[in-house]
């Protein structure tokens, strides 16, 4: 028959805890300010991008939804492909490929800027979609690698809600701005405000995937005697 698996310790239960371990994970609060950037640069283009291309660029409605379709597809390419580089290409750190793609968000809102041709303008839109959601859907995984198994949610609500009020600066805030400095100077705040999310991010680039590889025992600890059999390598 299969072991059961222990119960956790009364130290793991304990709510004090858990709440330290959140609190006081300064990787989290990293992950915090890089999903606060993500999240305003997301909902800016979701929220904007049908004023924008008709007040700026002078195109017609029906190339704003092209052009957020492509954000969408570009999105779950750039998601599927982030997840794979991150796991084969730096043994499962989210660090490296957050900073990349957070980084890359400038030069691509410089392209938004400049594009003018609907088939451009489409392809940068993917561009960003490619670039934006990768970092929106490995935040919310690496943070909840960063903290053990019984705090992931409470790490992901933290990170979560500290990206909604991300997303929350992309409206009013952000239209009084687009207001009194035109859509050239919101481009320009956002490509900044991407350099602070991906210099942030930065930090994380060598952190590992999770505490348990970070000390080697939690892992051990916790688990079945099978599954330390399989992780001993006997």
């Amino acid at each position: 028959a299969r072991p059961a698996e222990p119960p956790a310790s009364p130290a793991a239960r304990a709510p004090g805890s858990l709440l330290a371990a959140v609190v006081f994970n300064w990787r989290l609060w990293v992950m915090a300010g890089n999903y606060f950037c993500i999240g305003i640069i997301r909902s800016c283009v979701t929220d904007w991008t049908p004023l924008f291309v008709q007040e700026e660029k002078g195109l017609p409605i029906a190339v704003a939804s092209r052009c957020l379709c492509a954000f969408e597809v570009g999105g779950f390419a750039g998601s599927l492909l982030a997840g794979r580089v991150s796991d084969a290409a730096f043994q499962g750190r989210r660090g490296p490929v957050m900073c990349a793609c957070t980084v890359l968000l400038c030069p691509a809102l410089a392209l938004l800027a400049w594009a003018r041709h609907p088939a451009v303008l489409v392809s940068v839109y993917l561009l960003l979609g490619a670039l934006a959601f990768p970092v929106h859907v490995l935040l919310g995984l690496a943070s909840r690698e960063s903290v053990p198994p019984s705090a992931a949610s409470t790490a992901g609500g933290l990170v979560k809600f500290v990206a909604q009020l991300g997303a929350s600066s992309a409206g009013y805030p952000l239209g009084v701005f687009q207001r009194e400095s035109g859509w050239n100077a919101v481009l320009g705040l956002l490509s900044a405000i991407a350099l602070v999310g991906g210099t942030a991010a930065a930090s994380l680039w060598h952190a590992p995937p999770s505490p348990q590889d970070a000390t080697g025992s939690l892992r051990g600890k916790h688990a079945s005697p099978r599954r330390r059999r399989d992780l001993s390598g006997g």
